[in-house]
């Protein structure tokens, strides 16, 4: 007899989707969005180049098979964000001293409740799919693709109101 295989749905924060993201929202200086550092301390590239770059990191990150390992084996990709070193180590190490406590990624993770959890996955089953993976995010802008095959990016905001979230979901796995 032929064993059915294993269906698996993930869901998690990738700290490498999220730094995009606070680099992103730092490059803003808008004192409405997190981080809102004062006196600008790094010095990130000019819009012009930072927007694609993030754009394709976001991108590639998305297709690695891991990406929280992403940023480790691509450092330099993401210290390209940078105008320098410093910089880049300063703002890395104060994403991660908030991505590593309670208020950063366990935060995001946990934000989805059993009833998500259970709705997401009854959805899940509803699918074709053997495996889907569901990356959350922090902030409510999505930097580049919203999916790709296998898997999706959800912010904490599409995820508020369950009905809204299951078809977001829907969209993004067309």
């Amino acid at each position: 007899m032929k064993r059915k295989k294993d269906r698996i749905l993930y869901t998690d924060a990738p700290d490498t989707l999220n730094f995009l993201q606070f680099v992103h929202n730092y490059a803003k200086q808008d004192a409405h969005v997190f981080p809102s550092i004062p006196n600008n301390p790094w010095e990130v590239q000019e819009p012009k180049l930072l927007k694609p770059m993030l754009k394709q990191l976001w991108n590639e990150t998305l297709l690695s098979p891991n990406p929280s390992i992403h940023m480790k084996n691509h450092k330099k990709d993401f210290q390209a964000l940078f105008k320098d070193d410093e910089s880049f180590t300063s703002c890395l190490e104060t994403f991660q001293s908030w991505w590593g406590n309670m208020a950063g990624q366990m935060a995001v993770e946990r934000f989805i409740g059993d009833q998500e959890q259970t709705s997401l996955y009854t959805f899940f089953l509803l699918t074709d799919k053997d495996e889907l993976t569901i990356h959350l995010t922090y902030d409510n802008e999505i930097l580049d693709k919203p999916s790709v095959e296998g898997r999706i990016v959800l912010t904490l905001r599409e995820t508020f109101i369950q009905k809204e979230m299951l078809q977001t979901v829907r969209a993004r796995l067309k």
